[in-house]
C-alpha cells in the first residue's frame, strides 16, 4: 500500500490536465506565430504565398477551436473512468477484508 501510484484515479486526472495545458499553450503559440507572419507583408496581397498564409491561419485556428471546443467530452469520459475505478476499488476493498460469514456464501 505504501507505493500505491494515485488515489482512484486522479493520477491519469492529472496528467490529462498536463496534456491539456501543454496543447494550449502548443496551440495559442502557433496561432500567434502565424498570424504575425501573415501580418508580416512578405508577401504580396492577394498573391498565392499570401492566400497559402490566410488558409494555413485559418485552418490551424479552426482546428484548435474545434479541439478544445471537444475538451468536454473528454472530460465527461474521464469523469466516468474515475467513477469506474472508483467502484472496482470499493468492490476490491469489501472483498479482500470483507471474509466470508459462516453459512454465507
Amino acid at each position: 500500500m505504501m507505493f500505491k501510484k494515485g488515489v482512484l484515479g486522479l493520477e491519469t486526472t492529472k496528467a490529462v490536465m498536463i496534456s491539456f495545458l501543454i496543447l494550449a499553450v502548443i496551440g495559442v503559440s502557433t496561432i500567434l506565430a502565424l498570424t504575425s507572419l501573415g501580418n508580416s507583408s512578405i508577401f504580396a496581397t492577394g498573391s498565392a504565398g499570401a492566400n497559402a498564409t490566410d488558409s494555413i491561419t485559418n485552418n490551424v485556428s479552426d482546428g484548435v477551436v474545434t479541439f478544445f471546443g471537444s475538451t468536454t467530452t473528454v472530460f465527461s469520459i474521464l469523469v466516468v473512468v474515475v467513477i469506474i475505478l472508483a467502484i472496482a476499488i470499493i468492490i476490491a476493498a469489501v472483498s479482500r477484508f470483507g471474509g466470508s460469514a459462516p453459512g454465507g456464501l
